[in-house]
């Protein structure tokens, strides 16, 4: 699996909102999935990616599964109520969702995949 974000902010509705996404490739473990942020350190993450592309390349192996964090940053509200964010995917390529724009952003290679009866 192979996710980029580009270095570019992206507008989303209403119009003038802007969106910056950024991925850590920091492990995330089920210890600090309670932690505030996921344990990541947000200011030092931030401070060192805020101008950068931002991608992450993982080998999820048979009856494995794997947690990122997806860092979203605005410049206002988005919207009435609560972000809703998604990962999809349409044959080998990802699509990142925020609300109702969706992001191209990466694809899984399928070519290993062995399906077993």
């Amino acid at each position: 699996m192979k996710i980029d974000f580009p270095s570019e902010v992206f507008e989303i509705t209403p119009a003038g909102n802007y969106m910056k996404l950024l991925i850590s490739s920091e492990q995330i473990t089920i210890e600090k999935s309670s932690l505030p942020d996921y344990g990541l350190p947000l200011k030092s993450f931030l401070d060192n990616n805020i101008d950068k592309s931002s991608s992450l390349k993982k080998t999820i192996k048979p009856k494995e599964s794997t947690d990122f964090y997806v860092v979203t940053l605005s410049n206002q509200r988005v919207g009435e109520g609560t972000l809703r964010t998604g990962l999809s995917l349409r044959g080998q390529n990802l699509f990142y969702r925020v609300n109702n724009k969706e992001i191209p952003c990466g694809k899984i290679d399928l070519t290993k995949l062995m399906i077993r009866k």
